[in-house]
């Protein structure tokens, strides 16, 4: 065994183990904060669901966000879209809302045994700016009414907030 540890391949093996050990702590500590466990909630689940169900639905790429708000404790979905008038984006989340109501309500309960209301789901309908490229919100659909956004009319026809062309 002595003369083992004495010739050269070993000194290298020895020394390639510590620069690999080395590595690997500097990489896990480089990426603590993503490697924290995470609770994953019920909610977190329907959400990320209802993003792909939307997207077949509804026949979309990637202008739909939704998350679970666990401070609120309800799923959030973010519309990105062209309309510019509150009624246009009430129409448009009108649709979502069919989607969640036709699709997501029933996996959340045959998967987990919950029925979820329109209360527990926020629409917010962002217009996506046009040519400026702005995007600003226009609607949202919180506990189960529509508010127009500050600085949005509810009976807008301009292509900017509280715009009046």
């Amino acid at each position: 065994m002595r003369h083992l540890i004495r010739t050269p391949a070993f000194r290298v093996l020895i020394a390639v183990l510590a620069l690999a050990t080395v590595y690997a702590t500097y990489a896990c500590a480089k990426n603590a904060r993503l490697s924290t466990p995470y609770p994953y909630m019920v909610g977190d689940d329907v959400a990320s669901r209802m993003s792909g169900i939307i997207r077949v639905v509804a026949g979309l790429e990637a202008n739909t966000m939704v998350y679970y708000d666990r401070k609120d404790q309800r799923i959030v979905a973010n519309v990105v879209g062209t309309a510019s008038d509150v009624p246009g984006a009430e129409r448009e989340l009108d649709s979502f809302l069919q989607a969640v109501r036709q699709f997501v309500f029933p996996y959340a309960k045959h998967q987990h045994g919950i029925d979820l209301s329109d209360t527990e789901v926020t629409l917010v309908y962002y217009n996506d700016g046009g040519e400026a490229g702005v995007p600003y919100e226009v609607v949202r659909r919180e506990n189960g009414a529509y508010k127009a956004a500050p600085g949005v009319p509810a009976d807008s026809s301009g292509n900017q907030p509280g715009g009046t062309d």
